[in-house]
């Protein structure tokens, strides 16, 4: 049975903890909604995945080349940077026109130079190649980026190539790309890559330096600054025809980082969708830290006794909120009923959960910051134990003083004779 001990808001509550971890980009027109042209939309925070901001997220799109972010997700889980890639038969023929490094078959690359192609310069016969190497063909590929896609919880994604090259069936929704961008993001060789603004591969056994590797991600760009956005982290354009303009982009500021889906968009609004998306985000939400572990929460008296125990969160606790949200937290801490003694140190005994509109956020265990044990047991009297040698030493005693008698008595007898 618990017992709830405090109902309070956080602005009421321990007063310290609650520390803003970043600010808000700007105080301009705080809750108006971003000016997003694009049919299909996303914003997401990359820790936790929170929505800031959906327009037809579910709708299922032509992804085009921001299919490359699970290609490139899974060349970074499943290949060796290090390792020499022979290019087989299949990369030169990829739609002709289309982005590509012009492999040439029984040319040998490193694994690392391939991502860097297929990233930057938005290479299909890259794609090919690689996924070639580490399914044996395209469609053994395929087959691996629709498992890991369920696995990221993409259910409504479905690939059939590894560069995104039109095919009707070869399809995803702006979530799902959020959901997959998510995850590639936290993989350190794959944020190197996508922000990364030009590669060159070396001469190799087939061809001359290839120094011309650019990324097709204009957020990123030093010299040319009119799409530049100064937080970006990357991650990925887009586009076919049929598709139009797509972008996958990552930014961060501060200790907030967002990742937001642009699909269908037509031109370079892409560019300009995406920052209304990311300045939205930074202007409306902040991290902000609820609980720091070993952070005392309450003190709890022991039954029977005067001892007081304090409890402390077993964890970090900071979450990501609308600025109008903080003040609507409300936080429950319920503690053990009869606590008594033995207590161990880091034995939980109760909980902190902090609630937004009826609906927990977390729930955090409160633990003893101190161990109390039961008092030493007294030592029973063993008084009666003595008893035993008192007794044998009486009857000593007295059988000896018997002796003594019935000697002296025999002695006075033999002296009167």
């Amino acid at each position: 049975m618990k017992k709830f001990l405090i109902y309070a808001t956080l602005s009421t509550f321990l007063l310290s903890p609650f520390q803003v971890l970043a600010e808000p980009a700007s105080s301009s027109p705080a809750s108006a909604p971003p000016a997003v042209t694009a049919p299909s939309a996303i914003l997401i925070d990359a820790k936790s995945g929170k929505v800031l901001f959906e327009r037809n997220a579910d709708e299922k799109r032509f992804p085009a080349s921001t299919t490359k972010i699970m290609t490139g997700l899974l060349a970074v889980e499943h290949g060796k940077l290090e390792e020499v890639v022979t290019i087989g038969t299949n990369p030169p023929l990829v739609e002709r026109g289309s982005s590509q490094i012009y492999l040439i078959p029984d040319e040998q690359l490193t694994f690392e130079q391939l991502l860097y192609a297929l990233m930057l310069e938005s290479a299909n016969d890259a794609a090919v190649a690689i996924a070639e190497h580490v399914s044996g063909s395209v469609e053994a590929f395929a087959d691996l980026m629709n498992k890991r896609a369920r696995e990221l919880k993409a259910y409504n994604t479905n690939f059939v190539n590894p560069n995104g090259l039109h095919k009707d069936n070869h399809y995803t929704t702006a979530r799902d790309l959020a959901l997959i961008a998510q995850h590639a993001m936290t993989l350190p060789k794959f944020r190197e890559v996508v922000k990364t603004v030009k590669y060159t591969i070396p001469a190799t056994n087939k061809q001359d330096t290839r120094d011309y590797i650019t990324n097709s991600n204009k957020l990123i760009w030093k010299t040319y600054d009119k799409y530049r956005y100064e937080h970006a982290t990357g991650i990925k354009t887009g586009y076919t025809v049929k598709s139009k303009h797509c972008l996958v982009g990552g930014a961060l500021k501060g200790d907030m980082e967002l990742i937001s889906v642009v699909l269908g968009a037509e031109g370079q609004y892409m560019y300009t969708d995406t920052m209304a998306l990311f300045e939205y985000g930074f202007a409306n939400y902040k991290n902000v830290s609820m609980l720091k572990k070993d952070q005392i929460v309450t003190t709890v008296t022991l039954k029977d006794a005067e001892e007081k125990i304090n409890l402390t969160a077993a964890e970090d606790f900071h979450i990501l909120l609308k600025n109008t949200e903080e003040e609507k937290v409300v936080t429950k801490i319920s503690t053990r009923d009869n606590i008594v003694k033995p207590v161990k140190k880091g034995e939980a005994l109760g909980s902190i959960s902090f609630f937004l509109n009826d609906q927990e956020l977390k729930k955090v265990a409160l633990l003893s910051s101190m161990e109390l044990s039961l008092p030493p047991a007294k030592k029973a009297s063993n008084w009666w134990l003595w008893l035993i040698p008192a007794f044998l030493l009486y009857r000593t005693v007295v059988t000896i003083s018997k002796l003594r008698k019935r000697r002296l008595k025999k002695r006075s007898c033999i002296i009167r004779r």
